[in-house]
């Protein structure tokens, strides 16, 4: 084996450890939270020994940063997909909204553990602090861009970005108690939840539309818009 082919596979065996670390920290983050998080249990979790931790981490806190990047980008990922059908197929289809409730829902689910820990540290002024106050501005941005792209039509002012915003925000809102209500009411309809985030969510676009153009704030549809 030539030399150098061997410091190649060795960055490819590094790469591969620093990415099952990453994992488990994801994984431990997602189901028990930050306090379960330590050197010893990643590094177990990894398959490899504590000490090799430091071989590619500088410290337990820079881990769960890159860890809570990932678990970031995962749910922007989710939420780009849904918000991608829902622009394409139509905002006002019922089926489709419920269908993009359902992925959050059960995306939010998954990532509880993780959505506590944002909510509780997003403001300090840490590194993972930091991560987390922009895992948490860049999802209200992917969101609020992709509302924006489903309000178009309507020509609203200034493209309609506040507006988007406030949605977004409202969005969010319900999820995250729709989410604390089934932890606690274990026995709670996960469908009827959905359902009712679905019909709240159509119905409130519904009349916001029509308060706004009755009250001259948006332009009334011209004469064959749908």
């Amino acid at each position: 084996m030539s030399a150098q082919v061997k410091p190649q596979r060795k960055r490819r065996d590094g790469q591969a450890t620093r990415e099952r670390l990453i994992q488990a920290t994801v994984e431990i983050l997602s189901r028990e939270g930050l306090g379960a998080v330590s050197t010893a249990r990643v590094a177990r979790d990894a398959g490899i020994v504590q000490s090799g931790f430091y071989a590619h981490f500088a410290s337990l806190e820079e881990c769960v940063v890159v860890a809570a990047e990932h678990i970031g980008q995962r749910i922007r990922d989710s939420i780009r997909e849904g918000l991608s059908l829902l622009r394409e197929q139509g905002v006002g289809d019922f089926e489709l909204v419920l269908s993009l409730y359902r992925r959050l829902l059960t995306e939010v689910e998954a990532q509880w553990q993780f959505i506590e820990l944002l909510l509780r540290y997003f403001r300090e002024p840490t590194p993972l602090g930091r991560t987390l106050s922009s895992i948490q501005q860049s999802i209200r941005d992917e969101l609020t861009q992709h509302l924006v792209g489903i309000l178009k039509p309507l020509d609203i002012p200034n493209g309609g970005r506040p507006e988007a915003a406030f949605l977004a925000d409202l969005m969010v809102s319900m999820l995250l108690s729709s989410v604390q209500s089934l932890r606690w009411e274990p026995s709670l309809n996960k469908e009827l939840v959905v359902y009712l985030l679905t019909v709240e969510t159509l119905s409130m676009a519904a009349r916001t539309y029509d308060w706004m153009t009755e009250k001259g704030h948006w332009p009334k549809p011209t004469r064959g818009r749908t």
